[in-house]
């Protein structure tokens, strides 16, 4: 892959020695010849070659016709050059007064080019670079390239003859191009600032004996160079434009370029620069057409003649976006990103063991959406196992690798920085599934994922419950030793835990524990374990605040608004709450609904009570006011206004709605409530749940809750700058890919992530389940995205997209497809998305098909083709601006995605809708996509 840009090009000008062979006349003035020695300077000199043209593009002679102006003793002499060629050495000949070394002014001073009009004064000469310039290819005219030095010389004495050494040093600078035409006439260097480049100037040496201009009398901003005899310029032929040198362009250059025919053209440089003194910029193909259009005028940006291109960055998570089925956007570029903020999720990893041997499972939501009845008695169910909703991965277990990378991906994605193993209940550890989360999140850590670490809460009190009337002692206090000792024991403890310390999520420099220390004893083994955590035991309570107990200050999970902050540091928020203004805000199942007062669900909020709810309440299907998000938003707007260290959010994936019998009595300062004959504690439905993991059950809204998540993570902990984009390039696109290497931003995403699934329940001797909506089987994951990048120029558009492995055939179904929203409108295209290219599949080898969106639905009409070449595993695109509705001009503020193998149409659950549909969850779901999900990368280009 080839491409034009401008960068940094230095010729190598070394020190010139000037040897002065002499013959006294008298006493005082000798006639002289000055004979000039010009040669490589060793490596590591400090000055570079100064001679006056350019051989072979490398070697810098002096020519044949060179003249120097010398001023010694108050007069100036023209010495001429007896060489008969170009060469590396020179002779100079010439007579002139030489001054004792004890003189006023003892330098003998020489100027190149010779210039009888430049004059002495002071020590500082005063000479002309001259603003219209002519062409010669490969090389400098004679005139341009200005240098001096100056030295003094010993009194020789009577026929003496005296060497006299002399550093020549540049004075000026300038910007070498070539061209692909051979019709430009002429080129105008123009500084857009009004920066003197040319014209009468002045310059004097400084205390290290360098010669540095000091004014510009007469400047000039332009410079026209004119063809060689007033013809054109060879096409691939090298030229010299020579300027003074600049501190900063500081609104850039601009060249315009003129054509036999009249036409002219326009280059832009809009990023301010320097040009220092010695040393040339250099522009290949400077009326290259992705910068230039003749006869229209302007042009193309790219990076200042000695300003190398942007460093290559890459966009994080942080940078991507997306706009959910609510059409609320995620917040880009945040300024003030906090250190210190850290955002825990809930995690259950109990979808296993005993609570993963479900001969059936009842749907709740699902059951509602089929009898159109929102509320109902839970007495119309038996004692099978219930969901509030079915999750988008299908009523998975816990174990099940396929469905735990999908959560280390989705949570990383999030921002989310650890996660909390629920294991509150008794000594339940849901150890089988510990086991397999580990492995695969080291993996997803090895393969860049910025995964959660981990924790784990235990039960919430170190002591024994009294037995009462009706409930005998439960031993707590056993239960949390017990757990403590097998974490130690299998995890924690030296020599166990090398495997996997890199997961523990560590709070003042050890890993957290959310547990009471107090069962411990004051054996060794106790001790240690009381010392090796940082111990944040759980509150359990929704109202009151945290205490400390021994030592360890109280972390809440749950609280109802305005949540408490505890130990100062931390602070829950929550997507519901299972408590009720019956209850005073304590725990109380979420099925109650007596007295039209309900839970405090999805849609409750301190500020409208239940009013959304009851004014937007739809009986059954997927909507309702519960896909908004009321009560998370309030709990996460209170959090974002404390500014709390640590906020735990409840939850992810806990999905089972446990039936209890005569469950939930109990008083406070308030007074007393009484229980629920039959009772959904922590999960009911949809409305009264509180899980942010997509479920299916809510068509296209599945996902609003994992966006909402990510939105007010981003207001929390801030999100980064947009990362460099570098400057318009043409793409060659022959599967060479050179030069992508150099493109940023680079949108890199996560290798592994294409594993098949294929992962089912067991029963408790161990055999397959026999219901097919619990063996989980899917093989769609096949080209697994790892890079993708994105450059321009003024004609075309071009995609890189890289796979870990080699890209599969193009005739696979479903193959390669890049979904763009040009227009980065949600409400525009299929989801946003106005063009997918390979939504049909490619015509060759070489060329594909742009689909258009012809509306909302999964609807597409040609608009054209692009061209295109894999190799390996990575390819490469060209669309046609024009295709994609753009102009030359438009700066381009798009996002896109790569996916392969999914959109994959399918029945719908509900006979009403098309029979076939295309899924935007699809994305979580099936083969790959980059980046997953909603998620979109976005590219910007700057505006000057």
């Amino acid at each position: 892959m080839r491409h034009s840009v401008l960068c940094k090009w230095l010729i190598p000008l070394s020190v010139i020695v000037v040897s002065c062979v002499q013959e006294p006349e008298t006493e005082k003035y000798w006639e002289r010849d000055l004979v000039i020695s010009a040669s490589q300077e060793p490596a590591g000199a400090e000055e570079p070659e100064t001679r006056t043209v350019l051989v072979g593009e490398q070697n810098v002679y002096w020519t044949a016709s060179d003249k120097l102006l010398v001023f010694s003793a108050g007069q100036s002499a023209q010495f001429t050059s007896r060489n008969n060629s170009a060469a590396a050495t020179a002779e100079f000949a010439g007579t002139i007064s030489i001054p004792s070394s004890s003189a006023s002014d003892p330098y003998i001073r020489a100027l190149y080019p010779y210039n009888a009009n430049a004059s002495l004064a002071g020590g500082s000469i005063t000479t002309t670079l001259p603003s219209s310039q002519t062409a010669i290819a490969g090389t400098f005219a004679d005139d341009l390239i200005i240098l001096a030095s100056r030295a003094t010389v010993s009194d020789p004495g009577s026929g003496a003859t005296v060497t006299v050494p002399m550093v020549f040093d540049h004075l000026c600078t300038g910007i070498r191009f070539s061209l692909t035409r051979d019709d430009i006439t002429k080129v105008v260097l123009s500084a857009t600032g009004g920066e003197a480049i040319a014209g009468k100037f002045s310059f004097a040496w400084n205390d290290s004996g360098v010669p540095v201009v000091t004014s510009v009398i007469n400047p000039s901003s332009t410079i026209t160079l004119t063809a060689p005899s007033g013809g054109t310029f060879t096409a691939g032929a090298w030229y010299y434009i020579v300027t003074l040198p600049v501190a900063s362009f500081t609104q850039g250059v601009k060249f315009t370029l003129t054509t036999s025919g009249g036409q002219t053209g326009v280059r832009t440089i809009a990023t301010p620069f320097a040009l220092a003194r010695g040393a040339f910029g250099s522009s290949a193909n400077l009326d290259n057409s992705q910068f230039v259009t003749f006869g229209e005028g302007g042009g193309g940006d790219e990076p200042g003649p000695d300003e190398p291109d942007v460093e290559v960055q890459v966009a994080g998570p942080d940078t991507w976006v997306a706009t959910d089925e609510l059409g609320r956007e995620l917040p880009t570029e945040i300024t003030g990103k906090r250190s210190d903020g850290q955002v825990i999720m809930f995690y259950w990893t109990w979808h296993t063991g005993q609570h993963g041997d479900y001969p059936a499972i009842v749907n709740i939501t699902g059951v509602q959406n089929q009898r159109g009845n929102l509320f109902f008695d839970a007495s119309d169910f038996g004692y099978d196992p219930c969901f509030w909703g079915e999750p988008l991965f299908g009523y998975y277990r816990s174990t099940d690798d396929w469905v735990l990378r999908k959560h280390a991906e989705m949570l990383a994605d999030a921002g989310v920085d650890a996660v909390v193993f629920d294991c509150t209940n008794g000594t339940f550890l849901w150890w089988d599934a510990v086991q397999r989360l580990l492995p695969v999140w080291t993996q997803a850590q090895n393969d860049g994922v910025k995964v959660p670490k981990i924790a784990f809460h235990l039960p919430y009190s170190g002591t024994n419950i009294e037995a009462t009337a009706t409930t005998p002692a439960i031993p707590l206090g056993d239960n949390t030793l017990a757990d403590l000792h097998y974490l130690w024991e299998h995890l924690y403890k030296d020599g166990v835990s090398s495997n996997f310390s890199n997961l523990w999520y560590k709070v003042n420099g050890k890993p957290l524990i959310m547990a009471y220390p107090t069962p411990l004893t004051s054996s060794a083994e106790d001790q240690a374990i009381r010392d090796a955590f940082t111990w944040r035991p759980g509150q359990g309570d929704y109202v009151k605040g945290g205490s400390t107990v021994s030592g360890a200050p109280q972390w809440g999970w749950l609280q109802v608004y305005p949540q408490n902050m505890f130990n100062g540091e931390e602070m829950p928020v929550s997507v519901s709450q299972n408590a009720s203004e019956y209850s005073h805000g304590h725990c109380y199942a979420f099925n109650y609904h007596d007295d039209g007062i309900g839970t405090f669900g999805r849609s409750y909020t301190h500020t409208d009570k239940n009013q959304t709810l009851l004014k937007e309440r739809t009986p059954g299907g997927s909507s309702g006011s519960f896909i908004y998000g009321y009560n998370f938003q309030e709990q996460w707007d209170y959090a974002l206004e404390k500014k709390p260290g640590y906020v735990f959010v409840t939850g992810w994936n806990e999905w089972n709605a446990a039936r209890q019998d005569n469950w939930g009595a109990g008083s406070d300062s308030q007074g007393s409530w009484s229980g629920y004959p039959i009772a959904f504690p922590d999960q009911y439905d949809a409305e009264r749940s509180r899980d942010i993991e997509p479920t299916a059950n809510w068509g296209d809204h599945g996902d609003n809750y994992y966006y909402q998540l990510i939105k007010n993570v981003r207001q929390y902990k801030g999100a980064g700058p947009y990362p460099n984009v570098t400057r318009p390039r043409t793409m060659e696109i022959d599967g060479d890919f050179t030069g992508w290497e150099d493109v940023s931003p680079d949108f890199k995403h996560y290798p592994g992530n294409t594993m098949h699934r294929n992962h089912g329940w067991q029963s408790a001797q161990g055999l397959p389940s026999a219901n097919p909506r619990f063996v989980h089987v899917n093989t769609t994951g096949r080209n697994d995205f790892v890079d993708a990048r994105v450059t321009r120029d003024n004609d075309f558009v071009y995609f890189y997209v890289e796979t870990k492995e080699t890209i599969t055939s193009r005739t696979d179904a479903n193959w390669m497809r890049l979904l763009i929203n040009i227009d980065r409108k949600a409400s525009t295209g299929w989801k946003g998305y106005d063009f997918c290219l390979n939504y049909l599949s490619p015509t060759s080898d070489s060329q594909g098909i742009v689909s258009r969106a012809t509306g909302s639905t999964w609807e597409w009409e040609t608009a054209g083709n692009f061209d295109y070449a894999v190799n390996g595993n990575k390819m490469e695109i060209r669309v046609p601006r024009s295709v994609l509705g753009l102009t030359a001009t438009d700066k381009l503020d798009f996002e896109f995605k790569w996916a392969d193998n999914n959109l994959v149409e399918r029945l719908h659950e509900d006979p009403s809708v098309s029979p076939q549909i295309t899924r935007i969850l699809d994305f979580y779901v099936d083969g790959d996509a980059a980046p997953g999900g909603r998620f979109n990368f976005h590219y910007r280009e700057p505006v000057e």
